[in-house]
């Protein structure tokens, strides 16, 4: 029971100064100490937790549940007869053949990093069996495992294998020898001292450290094309990972430093100036975007004038559309239209210029139709606001004024008496749409006496 009480232990809750005070009494759980969860490194972990060894129905369902979840996640063991069969088709990662490899799917970056965080499934399986002994889908939830390498929580072998393999994404299949997983004498009793097949989707890399390794070089180094491509590239696979994520902001940061670690960078042959053109090209295209996404026109603008000093931006379709994007956030809509046509004559069938423009051309034709029905409505108002009379009486005018106006010999009309003084501005307002009309008043209030004249 001794051995219980040698590390520190956690409190499950806090303990208040006035229970210490009172002389309370404390209960302490002989078995508070959890279970560690996520990679095996001491192999005390339990993949089927909460199953007895006599409940054979329920074992046999969560296996079946195992085994259909590694394949769904394409975490399925190989089909091989042996590992000696299986080593024939995986190089050595090491020069001890302690820790074999083989790449079902290339990743799409650098080498991972010593030090990157990564995110990964992965299942374990002893030589010939279908059912992993460990993996990562009993865990965190089913979720994929996010670790920093050099933690103390991967294997060696596992470390060893990351380092060699390109991310952020890749399928590969690691075979290590007990010296390279949980040591020669295994952990018994559930980990024996026998070779491991792990099988690994590695989702996401991202190198935290890469600025910092960067910064700590000496001026020569930092401006050696080969730092600069390490490093931005690094930078660019964190950012691209950012993007997806909706992290604009953070994005952009990676971003900036690129330019900058390109900027300080000493190109010297052909290739190496084209490359480092390229990579400013597309992180400044990249910025615009970022910016865009957060509705940043002139932060939009500013990289695409820089960019301008790179390439002919008139013949950048991509450029092109957002500048158009830009406008278009600025409300400019005309030179919006402008630069989404240039964008389109250079790439007729881009369906994203078309949604644009098409989308546009709507706003303009309601807009358009908004503001004449605005115009009316103002008239409309404007006539009953100033001149507070029904519509019989002005269409009982009109149709006076007409019968007057088509009259060819002189003609006098008298309005009746009592008119109100709305009534009589309306009358005297409509005479001037009439040539010829004339309207006379005489006296005041009720006796006023209105005249309207046909002129020859």
């Amino acid at each position: 029971m001794e051995d219980v009480f040698k590390d520190p232990t956690t409190l499950s809750k806090g303990v208040e100064l006035k229970d210490l005070m009172s002389g309370s009494e404390f209960e302490i759980d002989m078995d508070f100490k959890k279970k560690p969860r996520g990679i095996l490194v001491n192999g005390d972990d339990d993949l089927f937790p909460g199953l007895e060894d006599d409940d054979d129905s329920d074992t046999e369902d969560f296996l079946k549940i195992i085994e259909e979840s590694t394949e769904k996640k394409l975490l399925s063991s190989p089909e091989y007869l042996s590992f000696e069969e299986l080593t024939t088709k995986m190089v050595d990662v090491i020069p001890s053949g302690e820790v074999k490899m083989s790449i079902v799917e290339e990743g799409d970056g650098p080498l991972v990093p010593v030090d990157a965080q990564v995110t990964l499934h992965y299942a374990a399986y002893w030589e010939k069996a279908k059912i992993p002994f460990d993996s990562t889908l009993t865990m965190n939830c089913g979720e994929p495992f996010c670790l920093r390498l050099g933690s103390g929580r991967f294997l060696p072998g596992l470390e060893i294998g990351l380092t060699a393999i390109r991310g952020p994404t890749a399928r590969f299949h690691l075979l290590l020898q007990p010296a390279m997983a949980w040591g020669k004498l295994g952990v018994p009793p559930r980990i024996k001292p026998e070779p491991v097949l792990f099988v690994i989707v590695l989702y996401g890399v991202t190198d935290q450290y890469a600025v910092s390794r960067f910064n700590d070089l000496p001026s020569q180094e930092q401006s050696k094309f080969e730092v600069t491509i390490r490093t931005v590239n690094s930078l660019r696979t964190n950012a691209k990972d950012l993007f997806q994520r909706h992290k604009y902001m953070k994005c952009i940061k990676d971003y900036q430093q690129s330019i900058n670690i390109l900027n300080v960078s000493r190109p010297e042959t052909e290739f190496e100036i084209s490359e480092i053109k390229r990579l400013k090209i597309s992180s400044l295209l990249n910025l615009a975007v970022c910016y865009s996404k957060l509705n940043k026109a002139k932060h939009v603008i500013q990289m695409l004038e820089n960019l301008d000093y790179l390439i002919d931006v008139d013949s950048h379709c991509k450029a092109l559309f957002y500048y158009g994007k830009a406008n278009e956030i600025l409300g400019k809509t005309e030179l919006a239209v402008q630069y989404y046509q240039k964008a389109l004559k250079l790439e007729p069938k881009n369906k994203d210029i078309g949604k644009a423009l098409e989308k546009l051309d709507l706003y303009i034709k309601k807009s358009s139709k908004k503001e004449k029905e605005m115009w009316l409505n103002v008239f409309k108002s404007e006539s009953k606001e100033n001149f507070n009379v029904d519509d019989d009486f002005q269409n009982g005018v009109r149709e006076l004024f007409k019968d007057l106006a088509g009259n060819k010999e002189y003609a006098k009309f008298d309005l009746p008496p009592g008119l109100k003084s709305d009534e009589v501005e309306f009358v005297k307002h409509l005479a001037k749409d009439f040539e010829g009309l004339i309207v006379h008043e005489e006296g005041e209030g009720r006796k006023r006496k209105v005249t309207i004249v046909k002129q020859l």
